[in-house]
């Protein structure tokens, strides 16, 4: 029996299948100038992609409150493991690391564009197929999820305008969105572009992870409840150095009772020469909340140097149907300094930055102690390329923040090869100390990576790393050792367009 998300997900797929043959059957082959009849052509893509990962996922943990020394929130048990004692509770309760299981989960892309069935007439499809294998192939997120129909819609494409109907993306600096429905784009006059678009949103993330880097660890994906996707675009672009965009996007609640977001952003970019100035705003509309003032200038080369310079002013934000927003998370300032030092003819490039960010007052007191209220960031890459077949690369960076710090590193030598394959070793550390969680460690890795042309339209690539954790610290239960792989087949078949037959406009969505 279906699951109701899979019964959502079929139901998509038929109607957004009715619609492309039905565009297929209305069309026929194209008839040239001369009276031929010119046939459709196809371009078919996939994508397969074959992971195995090793770990210790955490799992939750309790233990008598009376079997433990001391009082307070957080106490230690005689292994060093951390464990929260809620006042009035009978147990105490933590995470620890489980036993190592491993899951090889695998997915298949496939990407279909077909053209010639009439002027500027396309249909385009993106299908997804995942499963995993393995000691627990329920442990990879969404591996239950057999297929998924990423985009599947009908296309006409003319000098002036673009109409997609069916499913379908969008993204931009708002985001990523699937949906359902219809997207029109104008081209008015020279230099200018107008886009709209309606349509049932769908389940988020479809094709990747929408919550973005503040929910991420958190909840993944949003509820399963649709909604109603609207959106807006606005270009602008008189000249080469100039380039304006507007943008605009709104989630309405599937009963229209309330909204998931409302968000509208402006981005601009002036060039002169080599250098430029960025600008980006960004607002929520229904708090009333500026989420990104954000300004970035670069200068024309200096000799051998050029500098890059940025002022941010960011906020999280979270969309309407998560609690977290009511948290009132703070923002922060932060200043930014790069710097680029290439040698003649780029055999040497380093690469260094720095920033500094100051975070509001957060109003409230922490019992564990003090935390700081600035953060920093320093770090640099370094690249040398003795000749052309040979490559070697790497970069350190450090961060202190609020609430946590880091520190990483890692080395790249690397080989091409006569049938354009590229040969690989790298080598990676890095280090995390988490204030709130009271632990610290280090990790060491080393691995190999490959990438191998099988013919004109076909290239494998794999790679395999091996983690170990060294100086678990307070926590010795917890373990970070684990080996990763992965092995990729691409390929590619069908004609390319031709500048004789009706192209396809722009491939993906």
């Amino acid at each position: 029996m279906a699951t109701p998300g899979e019964g959502l997900v079929m139901r998509r797929f038929s109607s957004t299948a009715a619609v492309i043959v039905t565009l297929v059957l209305a069309t026929g082959p194209v008839a040239t100038s001369d009276g031929e009849l010119q046939g459709q052509s196809f371009r078919v893509s996939g994508s397969t992609n074959l992971r195995y990962v090793d770990v210790r996922p955490f799992i939750q943990d309790s233990v008598p409150a009376g079997e433990l020394d001391g009082t307070g929130l957080l106490r230690q048990l005689p292994d060093g493991q951390v464990v929260r004692c809620a006042p009035g509770s009978t147990f105490c309760r933590g995470t620890r690391p489980g036993p190592s299981l491993s899951t090889i989960p695998g997915s298949q892309d496939l990407e279909m564009s077909v053209w010639g069935l009439g002027r500027g007439v396309r249909v385009y499809g993106q299908l997804r197929g995942r499963t995993s294998w393995g000691g627990d192939p329920d442990f990879w997120p969404r591996a239950n999820e057999t297929v998924n129909l990423l985009a599947g819609y009908g296309e006409l494409n003319r000098d002036r305008y673009r109409v997609r109907l069916g499913r379908q993306w969008t993204a931009s600096g708002l985001g990523f969105y699937n949906f359902d429905g219809l997207q029109l784009t104008l081209r008015p006059r020279a230099g200018w572009s107008v886009e709209g678009y309606a349509g049932r949103s769908l389940v988020r993330g479809l094709n990747e992870q929408r919550t973005g880097d503040a929910l991420e660890a958190i909840e993944e994906l949003a509820p399963n409840e649709p909604g109603l996707a609207l959106g807006a675009t606005v270009r602008y672009r008189p000249s080469p150095r100039l380039n304006l965009t507007a943008l605009y996007h709104r989630d309405v609640r599937d009963d229209r009772r309330g909204l998931y977001s409302e968000l509208a952003r402006l981005d601009g970019v002036y060039r002169f020469g080599a250098a430029s100035v960025e600008a980006a705003v960004e607002r929520d509309v229904v708090g009333g909340e500026f989420n990104e003032l954000r300004l970035r200038a670069r200068t024309p080369p200096l000799g051998s140097v050029a500098l890059a310079v940025e002022g941010r002013r960011y906020r999280p934000y979270f969309e309407l149907w998560t609690i977290w927003g009511a948290f009132s998370p703070v923002g922060f300032d932060e200043a930014r300094l790069d710097a680029t030092w290439t040698r003649a003819r780029g055999e040497i490039v380093l690469r260094g930055e720095t920033s500094f960010r100051r975070y509001d007052d957060t109003g409230m007191e922490v019992s564990l102690g003090q935390f700081r209220s600035d953060g920093w960031r320093l770090g640099g890459t370094a690249s040398w390329s003795p000749s052309p077949d040979w490559r070697l690369e790497g970069g350190v960076r450090g961060e202190v923040g609020f609430g946590a710090a880091r520190s990483e590193g890692q080395a790249r030598l690397m080989r091409r090869l006569d049938d354009g394959g590229v040969l690989a070793v790298r080598a990676v550390a890095f280090q995390r100390l988490y204030e709130f969680r009271l632990d610290h460690g280090a990790v060491v890795g080393l691995g190999a990576e490959s990438s191998i042309r099988l013919s004109e339209r076909a290239r494998m690539s794999g790679s395999l790393t091996g983690y170990r954790h060294l100086n678990r610290g307070p926590t010795p239960h917890l373990d970070w050792t684990q080996l990763r792989g992965n092995l990729r087949l691409d390929w590619v078949v069908g004609s390319e367009p031709s500048p004789s037959s009706p192209t396809p406009s722009g491939g993906r969505p």
